[in-house]
């Protein structure tokens, strides 16, 4: 299985967008929303990496993550998926600038 690697641009990403359903939704359902990104990630993603093909644009996989309003922008080798990006699910892909990921 593949390792999983975090960009410090997409751990500050999902904080920010989880922190900003507290208030609307409470910490119990952006935990529970945390753990369904990271459960499908460690589940599914790192196993399958390739069911999507990278956005021609961008060079990563844009995949949306069913039952949060999130979406993982990754690439990935046979021994290790990088995550680049979280966006929320209707954030335009096309003001991603890939050369901005800090790792």
């Amino acid at each position: 299985m593949r390792i999983v690697v975090y960009s410090v641009t997409a751990r500050d990403q999902l904080r920010d967008l989880l922190a900003q359903g507290v208030p609307r939704f409470g910490p119990q359902v952006v935990a529970q929303k945390r753990d369904r990104v990271f459960a499908f990630i460690d589940g599914f993603l790192a196993r399958h990496p390739a069911t999507k093909r990278p956005n021609p644009e961008l060079g990563l996989v844009v995949y949306p993550i069913t039952g949060t309003p999130f979406a993982v922008l990754y690439d990935f080798d046979d021994a290790t998926l990088r995550i680049h990006f979280f966006i929320h699910v209707r954030a335009a892909v096309r003001d991603i600038d890939p050369a901005s990921v800090e790792w």
